[in-house]
């Protein structure tokens, strides 16, 4: 049967939005998070099935559009509607804070991290750990802190886990690796290293992580690269390094870098109290930097990245395929949400099998966006199915509750989706530097306006966005 034949039996979703350039036109469906480019005429036809009016012609390109739109997920054939299932997903990423002592006292540290805390979990216990984490059949675990490597049993417990077949990773500042030796046996452990850095130069660098530091870094980095460790850079934006990002580049081009993160300075942990607050301006300088200049190419901006149409996300992961345990033994769903009322339980009296079915976690895994109690703000977003509600932590660093939405990072998820799915499309940075007011507006296909979520964000006096 041709398809045309079933046109008032296809599905088209309500909520479909597009986005111009110019004559082009990118159409996204939220509900699975599929895009494609179509013409303007393409774009006609799919407003006249979603507005339910007629067919306009018989011809084979009426027929091939259909096809188009029906292959690319932006209408579905009758009774083929995707069902969303309720997430159950397994456990695969564990963080262990081994040490919660650190030698630095970075100003928006996560986890306000300073001495060991007392009854920390013996080397014994944190072999067990591991042994646990390999027996859920994790695939990952990442040694954090506090400084991981403060933790004088460190190497021996990691390469622990690496003797079970986990990949093991560790986030590191990168000051203690002081000698070739230490490196090397990094190298042999570690499957991946990310190292901090807050800026390119020393003044920018020790503004934030003290005197001294920025040379025991570079040579830390040094040691890693003479080893053959090839680290990921962490690297936390905040009003001042957003307008440092040539000398940060120009410093992590002198060594052999996979990629350097750039993570949204956020008020949790220390940072509640420090004197820093990232906003949008500084968002865009970034952005702007991103997108313009050559010497970003090492760069990876913080927030949602689609891969590939369909590749729908319902929630960030926490509690379902991660988990944190820190440095006492107790269980959090995410490093960043630790608060006690996140407390899933400590595997000193429990063991992590029956931790992970705690409701602290399985609340978590179990919500998404577009079922459960805790995403309802994203119900009516253009960018849910892709975007899968962003990082709850951040949002409750906004708003309180993690269970609501920031609406300042709402807006900087939606501009990082739609710019992306531009540069999917081939759009180049400059072009989205030049017209991303034009390529970032949202409009409803059935009726041309624009998408009532999308401005949300400049209520006045409003921290959180509207319940739906």
């Amino acid at each position: 049967m041709k398809l045309l034949e079933q046109w008032s039996d296809l599905l088209a979703p309500e909520d479909l939005v597009y986005f111009t350039y110019g004559e082009r036109r990118l159409v996204a469906n939220p509900e699975v998070s599929s895009w494609c480019e179509l013409t303007v005429a393409e774009t006609a036809v799919l407003r006249d099935l979603v507005r339910g009016t007629g067919p306009v012609g018989e011809d084979l390109a009426l027929e091939r559009t259909l096809a188009k739109l029906v292959l690319n997920w932006l209408v579905y054939l009758p009774g083929r509607r995707p069902v969303m299932r309720e997430p159950d997903p397994p456990l695969k990423l564990v963080y262990y804070a081994i040490t919660d002592g650190c030698n630095l006292r970075c100003p928006y540290c996560y986890a306000s991290s300073e001495k060991a805390l007392p009854g920390e979990l013996t080397h014994e216990e944190s072999l067990g750990l591991v042994d646990q984490v390999a027996a859920m059949k994790a695939k990952t675990i990442i040694f954090t802190g506090g400084e991981p490597m403060m933790r004088r049993d460190l190497l021996t417990v990691a390469a622990h886990a690496r003797d079970l077949g986990l990949t093991v990773n560790m986030i590191t500042n990168g000051t203690l690796i002081r000698t070739p030796e230490t490196a090397r046996r990094i190298a042999d452990i570690f499957d991946l290293v990310t190292v901090s850095i807050d800026g390119g130069t020393a003044e920018l660098h020790e503004r934030t992580r003290g005197r001294g530091t920025f040379a025991k870094t570079a040579r830390g980095l040094r040691l890693l690269n003479e080893a053959g460790v090839v680290p990921v850079i962490n690297h936390v934006l905040t009003p001042d390094s957003a307008n440092a990002l040539t000398e940060l580049c120009e410093f992590t081009s002198g060594y052999r870098i996979r990629t350097v993160r750039l993570m949204y300075h956020s008020e949790l942990g220390r940072a509640k109290t420090d004197d820093y607050d990232f906003g949008w301006r500084d968002y865009q300088k970034a952005q702007q930097f991103y997108w313009t200049n050559p010497a970003a190419a090492t760069l990876l901006p913080d927030g949602p990245r689609p891969e590939k149409p369909c590749v729908v996300k319902g929630n960030c992961g926490m509690g379902g395929n991660e988990i944190y345990v820190n440095s006492l033994g107790t269980v959090y769903p995410c490093k960043l949400v630790t608060e006690p009322a996140h407390r899933a339980g400590n595997i000193r009296h429990k063991p992590l099998t029956e931790i992970f079915a705690d409701p602290a976690l399985a609340d978590m895994r179990g919500n998404n966006v577009f079922s459960g109690d805790n995403l309802q703000d994203c119900r009516r977003c253009y960018i849910r199915g892709g975007c899968g509600g962003g990082c709850r932590a951040y949002h409750m660093a906004e708003s309180g509750d993690i269970h609501r939405n920031g609406r300042h990072l709402c807006r900087i998820l939606r501009h990082q989706m739609v710019s992306n799915y531009w540069r999917s499309l081939g759009v180049t940075g400059p072009e989205l530097s030049a017209h991303q007011d034009e390529l970032c507006t949202p409009r409803l296909v059935r009726d041309d306006s624009v998408h009532p979520v999308h401005e949300d964000w400049r209520t006045q006096g409003r921290t959180l966005l509207p319940l739906v």
